[in-house]
């Protein structure tokens, strides 16, 4: 079990055993928030900020008999997590369970206004906020709509980490460029990483023909083996797929801030960047922008 599955069973056994969804979202969310500890990630979603990890979790913690099978998060067995948990994360439960009177509504109200941002998205501010609040969150909220074209790797993230720097940077259309979208890790390949990716608000492309075949990756490590890679890549596969190319142009004037996506974290060691390259020498206005 994963340390972070036994933090979500020791806060369910907290507050009860037994939390309604929302409730155990936010309260999830305010303890890694005031610990400052990332045992989950969370994204700007429809009630604020959400982790689709926990959920993963819950299905997993659910299949292997420590959650009931109901929409709630309810504790099936009476062992306790609470002291298998490290003696910082034991008091910070502990200050989290005295500092919440009520749930609901004002758990909402007081994460909203506690952690703006992540209202971002959220579909019930003008039920537990007042308009004013609103207003005054609201400059927490990145809105610029400056043409930008912003390139991401997955590489060391989660889906809700990556899914939040999208959101961050208020992109609006995700292209993925992998020849084959397909990863170990939870979240990122298809069908569920389109399915996340629309789930949180943003377009999804897929222009395979911009990727690079597996087999041809084969055998990478050092910067000469990449070198060589991308190389090739620009002398044979990007003039090739002039459309796709196109497309991407397109699809920056529609939406005017698109993000690409593939797997490595330094864009210095993936194809993205040679994609940006090759738009920004034929003549690209927008910005680019690695994230």
């Amino acid at each position: 079990m994963f340390y972070r599955q036994k933090i979500l069973l020791a806060l369910i056994e907290t507050f009860g055993s037994r939390l309604k969804r929302t409730d155990c979202e936010k309260l999830l969310f305010l303890f890694c928030q005031d610990t400052g500890r990332n045992y989950y990630d969370f994204f700007p979603y429809r009630y604020g900020g959400f982790s689709l990890t926990s959920y993963h979790d819950k299905m997993l913690l659910t299949k292997d008999g420590w959650l009931s099978a109901e929409d709630d998060f309810v504790l099936a067995k009476n062992d306790s997590f609470i002291p298998q948990l490290r003696a910082k994360d034991r008091q910070a439960l502990a200050v989290l369970r005295k500092g919440t009177t009520s749930l609901g509504d004002e758990l909402i109200r007081r994460t909203y206004l506690r952690y703006p941002y992540f209202a971002r998205r959220s579909e019930i501010l003008s039920r537990v906020l007042t308009s004013q609040q609103v207003e005054e969150i609201r400059r927490f909220w990145n809105l610029d709509e400056t043409p930008c074209l912003f390139t991401l790797g997955y590489e060391g993230l989660s889906i809700d980490a990556f899914l939040n720097k999208l959101i961050a940077n208020n992109v609006h259309a995700l292209v993925d460029v992998r020849n084959n979208p397909f990863s170990m890790k939870f979240g990122f390949s298809n069908p569920g990483f389109q399915k996340y990716v629309e789930r949180a608000g943003f377009l999804y492309y897929h222009l395979p023909e911009l990727g690079i075949p597996s087999i041809l990756r084969k055998g990478l490590g050092d910067p000469e083996s990449y070198s060589r890679l991308f190389t090739y890549y620009e002398a044979n596969i990007l003039p090739k797929n002039i459309a796709a190319l196109r497309r991407i142009r397109e699809l920056l004037q529609e939406h005017k801030r698109v993000a690409l996506t593939c797997f490595e974290a330094d864009p210095a060691y993936c194809h993205r960047q040679r994609v940006t390259s090759y738009l920004m020498a034929e003549g690209l206005l927008a910005p680019v922008v690695h994230l």
